[in-house]
């Protein structure tokens, strides 16, 4: 089972009057998981659960007039989901470690090849 809660509150000061407001905002959520690895989720979320989420705005034009606005916002909703991760492939085939001639190969050359890396000069570095 998986659970999640979060609270949050919402304060506006210092507007018009009637818009100074305070309201919390309360998410939940309850969801199982299931499949192979727990690879699955389905999940209800209850957004706004107290029914109180609004949206207050202040705009200042280039006359200086101010406008509290109060806007009709998505109040309480519920959602269901289900979620598959991706990060549950099967196991891929593990690299073997490099040999030193694969290393030097890499590295371009074996020592005193002159190759970079390859230790033709004091530092490994390249020769031009």
């Amino acid at each position: 089972m998986v659970l999640q809660n979060d609270v949050s509150n919402q304060t506006y000061s210092g507007l018009s009057e009637g818009f100074n407001t305070s309201y919390w905002l309360w998410n939940a959520a309850v969801g199982k998981k299931f499949l192979k690895n727990k690879a699955g989720e389905l999940k209800l979320s209850v957004f706004d659960l107290l029914k109180q989420n609004q949206s207050v705005s202040r705009t200042i034009d280039a006359n200086n007039t101010i406008t509290d606005q109060q806007s009709r916002v998505l109040q309480q909703y519920f959602m269901l989901t289900f979620t598959y991760s991706l990060r549950n492939f099967g196991k891929g085939k593990a690299a073997s470690p490099a040999t030193n001639e694969e290393r030097r190969e890499w590295r371009g050359g074996a020592p005193g090849s002159g190759m970079p890396g390859g230790g033709g000069r004091p530092g490994g570095g390249p020769m031009f």
